[in-house]
This record gives C-alpha cells, structure tokens and sequence, in this order.
C-alpha cells in the first residue's frame, strides 16, 4: 500500500511538472560557460578570461559575477565592466578565471551572482606604485615597470612561489625596442618618459597600458609604441600586446624592428630550444660566442643559422608549431612565444652566447615600406621557469596559439536580445515550423561554408591561407577584378562593410573556434591598417594609401566607407579582451558626431552613419551618440520625403542599408513616424522593384530589407511582408553562392530577423 501509494504521489508530480510548468532555467541565476581545449594539452588552474552580457534591469548580477566549475565549485576569479548600461542595451561583463580542462576536452562552467565571498587565487596578483612606475607580483614573478624603460624594466622568478624576490637577482633587464629605417635608427634613448597606466587590477589579474614614443637623435617625429602587459595570478607567464605605429609625416622603408632581452648575462653556456615547425623542439647547446636562429624572410622562405644551421625541415610545417625559443642557464630559464608567427612574415627569433634575447619583428634580411599612419600589432608570450622544469617546451606554444577559450551559450545571447538578429541555435530552431527550422538550418550552413571559404583551404593546420599572409596582408583578403573594365592588379578587400563582426558572430553561432582565429586577425587588420590615416593625425580614418580605384588602379582618396565600421570593434572588445578596439569603436562614433561625410548621392553615408553612433549609444549610453542618431534620421527622412517615399541609390543593397540603420533606431525609442516611412520605403521597393521571376526585390541586394519586412510584419501584423521576406530567403539558399567577401559580409547581415 505504501507503494502503490509512492506511484501515485510520482505521478502527481509528472503531472503537475506538464501542466503546472516549474520555473524556467533562465531563472536559476546561472549563465552556462563552454570551456574548450585547442592545443592537446592538460591545462590546471589556466587564466582565462570571456565577455557575457547581462539583460536589462538583472539587479542579481549587480554585483561582479563568480564562476563555478563543471563539479559546483568556485573557482577564482574577477569581473570588470565594460561600458554602461542602458535602458535599451545590456551590461557586459569581462571576467578572467582560473580554469581546469583536460586535453581535447570541453566542459561546462557556470556564472553565478557575486553577493557572496569570493573565492581568491592562492598567488594573487599584487600592484604596488613606485615613484616612476609599478611593481607586478604574483609570487613566482615579480615585473619592475619604469616609465624610462620602454615595455618592461626588470623581471625576478621564484619557481617556487615563495615571493623571495629580494634573494634573487633579476633574470631580465633593461629591454630595448627599436626601429631602423631608411632615415636612421629610432628608440626610446631620445625619447620623453613613457605614459604608464592601470587598465585592471584584481587577485586573479592585472593589466597595464605602456605608451611612448621612439624617436630619432636628429627628428622629432617617429614611431609611437602601445604595449599592454598582462599578468595573471599562480601563472609563470606573462602576455605582451605590443603596437607599433608611424606617427611621422611620411612613409618610411624599415630596414629592421626588434625587442632585445637581455637575460642572466653571467652565464658560460646555455641550452636553447626552438619550435621547428613539426612535433620535435630543435634545441641545442650554446656557448658564449655562438648564437641560434630561425628566419622567415620577405619571400615566407623558413632560413636557420647559427648553431641550428645544419637543420634541413620537411616543406611540411605546422604554423603554430614555429615561433617560439627558450634560452637556459644554470638555474633559469625564458621562453618567448609570437603569435601567428609563421603567417606574419617576415620575422625572426635570435638567442645568443652571451644572454641576449632578440625577437624582430622586422628582420633585417626584409625591408618593408611603412606608410605615414600605419600600424602593426604583435601578440608576445614570455614565460619564465627554472632550469628543473620541462613542461614548459610543451605549453609555450599552446599559451602563445592556442590557449583554453571559454564563451558563453549562444542561447544566452538569444535571451538577452545582444545582436539585432538571433544566432541559430538547436533552441532556436526546435522552436519553429518544420519549414523553417529546415532553412535556418540551411542558412546556419551556408553561412558557415561560405565565410570559411573566404579564407581559402587551411594549410597544415593554420585557418587562413598562405596567399592571404604576410606583415601588412594577414587578416585581410585578396579580390579579384575580373571586369573589362577594371585594371589587373593587387586589389585587398580591406575588411568592406564590417567583415570581422560577422566572422565573430559566426564563432558564437556555431561555436567553430576557426572564427575566432580568423575574426581576431581580421579585427586586428582592420585596427592597423584598414583605418590608417595618411597624416598621421588622431585615428581612425578611412586607408588611403593602400585602396585601389578599379578603374585606374591607383590609390586614390575616393567615398570609402570602412571608417563606418564600429560593430565588429565593439564585439571584439567583448569577446577578446581588446580594449583598444572600444577606443577605436568610440573614435569612429564621435567623427560621425563631428563630421558625418553624409553624401545624399550615396546613402551607405547615411545608415552606416546612424549605425556607428548607435553602436556606440548601446556601448555607452551616452545621450549625444542617440541624439545625432536623432539628426541624421530626421536627414533621411526629409530626402525620402524628396523623392516620393523611396530611398534612391543605383544599387539596392545602399538602400537596404539605409532601411537596417532606421529599423534599429525604431526599436530603441518606438517612434511611430519612423515605423511609418519606413513602411513607405518598402512598399515602394517591392511596387517597383519586386522581381516574381528571380524572387528577389530586384536583385540578392533586397535581402538587406529582410529586418525591415520582419519589423512590418510584426508591427502592422501583415503577412505579406514576411512571405516577400521569406521568398527571398529561399531563392537565395537555393540559387546564390557567394565567394564575393563584401556580398557576405552584406547579405548575412539580417537574415534571420525573419525567422523570430
């Protein structure tokens, strides 16, 4: 009887759970992390840090949020705001923590609300000022920072973590930066004290913002240098962002660049160790007048020297697994690590007899034409460890390439409402027709395919293709003018209508981490040299120097539109710890405020326009980015109302861009004339441009007026406007494919606002 009486009371319970639903789990104050292994490696107590947006008005996670691992157990870590929250716009938070995971692995962590104790490293990060600068400690690394010394002043190591710093001398002074240029030689030995700022500072890390100028003896103007230093708690290395940028008048040819360590210069002999390219370390003996290289030179030909000359490598290379060298003495021992080392060409790593560390950037066997603007940006790993140990041969390269990631469920950015068009999750999909679930299937797919073939296929290993490499090529694409009418030539695609934000967008759609390698080298081109400004006058400004007029194939200073891109700048501050990419993102927002560049001719000017300051209005929430919002809509108002409802361009993809940037300044206020024109606008797109034979409104360039046909369905609650939506959605998933990198940066941009 008791049984029988269990069975009932269960079957109460299943019932009541059907028809009485529990609360959601979007209730359960917790946000689901996907933590994922790249490099084939057990990684213990790894720092790794990951952007999550919080939805409007969620008090619980006013506090700074904490982690738990795939068990429930707290781990430490530190949250840090970025931006300011909105009524229309969610908070982001940046947080770093102390992760596990196992090689080939992937797990599940969650982020929970912080009200309670937070659990601390057992080797936090400590900053203490000095009169010219800081001091870094975290127990087994201790950096001197001096605003006379350019990137870092000296470093201590205490393999153990005993913080015995004082008993030590260091194991690095005094490194240098240079440039040596056709004109002479610039450095810091001319140059005014660097500028030396705290970005973070927390228990799990730290970062800080080195800048300063190399100067030459006999000019005044040179190069400007941005280095930021991150440190981690329990962790024996160091990650350094470093940003070289000609702010002279003029281009200039670099005959050389470099970063010269000088290490434990007391030593008789050491041991060296070089990632060769394949499975096997080179390393060798070295005695004090000898010294070991490796060169990419100018061509991307692989060159040794020195005591490793006589090494003969396979054709075959793993680019990750080339970049990097350790130098050992008696008791310590540095490793330096270069990211994208083997597709940035040319460069090179020398470590010499007598302790010096030299990495360059540029080496001196290639010279390159620097233009006046330009930038380059260059992400070093220094790891720092004893004699004793070995582990680090394995890791150096996998904390440099390809360290532990972690991202938050795609779900989640759904449920925040994050992006103006939602990600295809299996969620997503379950949720709609069979019809549709099929062709957001298909999309998701396509979208897939066709942003990866960009790139080209991936050569041993390496994501983007070897034509797309080289110091001012990588993360950007090469196109083809195949017109009669264009000249032949190299033409680049410089990163058009904001390709990096879909390729980020992309990696949290499909959780491919080939995106993020692609997007962050993307971001980072864009950042050094898609916004280069030919005076060298406060950044950014649309690339001059290098965009070529198809027509006569000549740099020219013609409409460009790149310097109307902050979306992906702003995603990428998000997603990869860059907050120089913000700065930038803002940048572009204020030369909007100030200076537009509205051409009616054109309207791209116009919704790229409202795009920038409304991105930079939901980064914010600062008044003045909405108000210009505000003056440049009224603008397109008034010229539709010029010309009968329409919005006039000689492609229709401009005027769908103008029709995306009013749908997304609706949605933010609800202003109902708004609503009203840009219903006008549609209706007299699909009255005079709607073709029934291809199912397009004229052509593929209609799909840019798939949100506005969603808006309208769901305002006005006529279906007429989602079915066109619709009908062009299919005729492009089944007779367009796209190998044009602006056609998919523009014709994905919307879509699945349809499908809501």
């Amino acid at each position: 009887m008791v049984k029988r009486g269990a069975i009932i009371l269960l079957l109460i319970l299943v019932f009541s759970s059907i028809y009485f639903p529990l609360k959601a789990a979007d209730d359960s104050k917790e946000i689901l992390l996907t933590i994922t292994e790249r490099a084939g490696l057990d990684w213990k107590n790894t720092p790794i840090t990951v952007g999550v947006p919080i939805p409007i008005g969620m008090k619980k996670f006013a506090f700074s949020p904490r982690i738990l691992d795939q068990w429930g157990r707290e781990v430490p870590s530190q949250a840090f705001p970025l931006g300011s929250p909105t009524r229309e716009a969610a908070q982001w938070w940046r947080i770093t923590f102390l992760g596990t995971i196992n090689k080939n692995d992937s797990l599940i962590y969650r982020v929970v609300p912080g009200e309670e104790r937070r659990v601390l490293p057992r080797l936090p990060v400590e900053v203490q000022p000095l009169a010219n600068g800081y001091l870094l400690e975290n127990g087994r690394v201790r950096l001197e920072l001096n605003e006379r010394c350019p990137l870092l002043s000296k470093v201590w190591l205490d393999s153990n973590g005993r913080a015995s710093f004082d008993e030590q001398a260091p194991i690095v002074e005094a490194p240098m930066l240079g440039v040596k240029t056709d004109q002479g030689i610039y450095d810091h030995r001319f140059s005014p004290p660097a500028e030396i700022f705290l970005e973070e500072v927390g228990p799990v890390r730290a970062v800080v913002n080195i800048k300063g100028l190399l100067l030459n003896e006999e000019r005044q103007e040179g190069f400007e240098y941005y280095c930021r230093l991150i440190t981690y708690a329990e962790s024996p290395f160091i990650r350094m962002e470093l940003r070289l940028t000609n702010t002279s008048s003029q281009g200039v040819l670099v005959e050389e660049t470099w970063v010269k360590f000088d290490s434990f210069k007391k030593e008789e002999s050491y041991e060296i160790a070089f990632g060769s390219g394949g499975k096997t370390p080179l390393s060798a003996a070295l005695k004090k007048n000898e010294f070991g290289r490796v060169l990419v030179d100018g061509s991307g030909r692989v060159q040794w020297g020195g005591v490793l000359a006589a090494y003969s490598p396979k054709q075959e290379y793993t680019p990750s697994a080339l970049g990097w060298a350790d130098l050992t003495g008696k008791q310590w021992g540095l490793s330096i690590g270069i990211k994208a080392f083997r597709q940035q060409y040319p460069k090179g790593i020398q470590v010499k007899g007598d302790g010096e560390f030299k990495v360059n950037l540029i080496p001196s066997s290639s010279k390159i034409p620097w233009e006046s603007g330009m930038a380059k940006t260059h992400k070093l790993t220094l790891y720092f460890h004893s004699k004793k140990e070995r582990e680090f041969l394995k890791y150096i390269e996998g904390i440099t390439n390809y360290p532990p990631i972690g991202v938050a469920s795609p779900d989640w950015f759904n449920e925040v409402g994050t992006f103006n068009q939602p990600l295809i999750t299996t969620k997503f999909a379950s949720a709609l027709e069979p019809e549709l679930m099929a062709m957001a299937l298909l999309l998701k797919e396509k979208n897939w395919s066709e942003l990866l073939n960009l790139y080209g296929p991936p050569d041993y290993g390496a994501e983007i293709n070897p034509k797309h490499w080289g110091l001012f090529n990588y993360g950007d694409l090469r196109t083809n003018f195949s017109s009669p009418w264009a000249q032949s030539g190299d033409y680049w695609n410089n990163n058009a209508y904001d390709l990096p934000y879909q390729l980020l967008v992309a990696y949290l759609q499909t959780g491919d981490s080939s995106f993020l390698e692609i997007g962050e080298a993307a971001l980072t081109h864009f950042k050094d040299v898609d916004l280069v400004n030919p005076t060298a006058n406060a950044r950014p400004f649309p690339g001059l120097n290098h965009i070529k007029n198809p027509r006569d194939g000549k740099p020219h200073e013609a409409d460009d539109f790149r310097y109307l891109g902050n979306r992906g700048l702003l995603l990428g501050c998000y997603l990869l710890d860059d907050q120089l990419s913000l700065d930038l993102a803002m940048r572009i927002a204020d030369r909007v405020c100030i200076q537009d560049g509205i051409n009616l001719e054109d309207p791209r000017t116009l919704g790229l326009s409202i795009m920038a300051v409304l991105t930079a209005y939901q980064a914010t929430g600062r008044e003045i980015y909405f108000e210009r919002a505000e003056e440049l809509v009224e603008t397109v108002l008034k010229w539709q109302q010029q010309h009968d409802g329409g919005l006039p361009s000689d492609f229709i993809y401009k005027s769908g861009l103008v029709l995306e940037s009013l749908v997304e300044f609706y949605k933010i206020r609800k202003n109902p004339q708004v609503l009203a024109r840009i219903k006008v606008a549609v209706d007299y797109a699909i009255y005079h441009f709607m073709d029934e034979h291809s199912g397009f409104i004229q052509n593929p360039g209609g799909l840019l007026f798939s949100n506005a046909l969603a808006l309208l369905s769901t305002e006005t609650k006529e279906q007429k406007y989602r079915e066109i939506g619709l009908t062009q959605l299919k005729s492009f998933l089944k007779n367009v494919a796209l190998n044009d990198p602006k056609e998919v940066a523009l014709f994905y941009r919307t879509l699945t606002t349809l499908m809501k």
